[in-house]
């Protein structure tokens, strides 16, 4: 009698984790993070005079491709201590390897709405290797005038050599509309799990004068993804 129910009690728990593993993926998933850094740079700037930030966001993806999201970190800049993003993409994929995607963000400071910008931007992706371009449909944070582009490369590296370890690449170009300077910056980073966060150093430069003043700058960012 015991080995009956045995038996049963085995055939049912079974024939539910068959259920459970039969089920569909959820068509819509959430995520969020949190980091904390010695130096938020952007497009080779830093945002924040050097100062350490704490930044954290939110995501939303559909299965159809669609994606959506919100982002926000302290800065230094006139009138303003806070960066907040509104974002939203679709993306599709071409190949196993290949994909796209087209997108808008919103750049919004608190307290300094001269500073707001918007962005449509179109995206290829292939083995690694990223080129995207950037278009402000708006001046381009507090410069007059709308029409600045920002093309980049990224490349994505996980080496095979360290377990956890991997590299990027980034290269990118501020086209500013009407201005006599054309902007380079670029960074090196590498990545690494630290006790359940993701640990990154990134080193960032770049030349010019039309976004901003450039300088070397290392930074580390601890990173968790929950």
């Amino acid at each position: 009698m015991k080995h009956t129910s045995l038996l049963s009690l085995l055939t049912l728990t079974a024939a539910s984790a068959m259920a459970q593993s039969a089920a569909p993926a959820p068509a819509l998933t959430t995520s969020g993070n949190v980091a904390f850094t010695s130096d938020y740079v952007f497009r080779g700037i830093t945002q924040n005079g050097g100062k350490t930030a704490l930044q954290g966001g939110f995501d939303v993806a559909h299965t159809s491709g669609f994606s959506a999201g919100v982002w926000a970190s302290n800065v230094n800049w006139a009138g303003t201590t806070l960066e907040v993003d509104a974002y939203a993409a679709y993306g599709f994929s071409l190949t196993k390897d290949i994909a796209a995607s087209v997108g808008y963000i919103g750049y919004i400071y608190e307290g300094n709405s001269a500073l707001n910008t918007s962005e449509l931007n179109v995206s290829a992706s292939a083995y690694g290797l990223t080129a995207k371009i950037s278009y402000a449909t708006t001046d381009y944070f507090g410069i007059a005038g709308s029409g600045t582009k920002y093309y980049e490369l990224n490349y994505a590296y996980d080496v095979a050599a360290v377990k956890g370890l991997s590299l990027a690449l980034h290269y990118g170009i501020t086209d500013g509309k009407n201005a006599a300077s054309t902007d380079k910056d670029y960074s090196i980073a590498l990545s690494y799990p630290v006790l359940g966060f993701t640990g990154t150093l990134a080193y960032s430069n770049g030349s010019g004068s039309f976004a901003g003043t450039y300088e070397g700058i290392t930074a580390v960012t601890l990173k968790k993804t929950f």
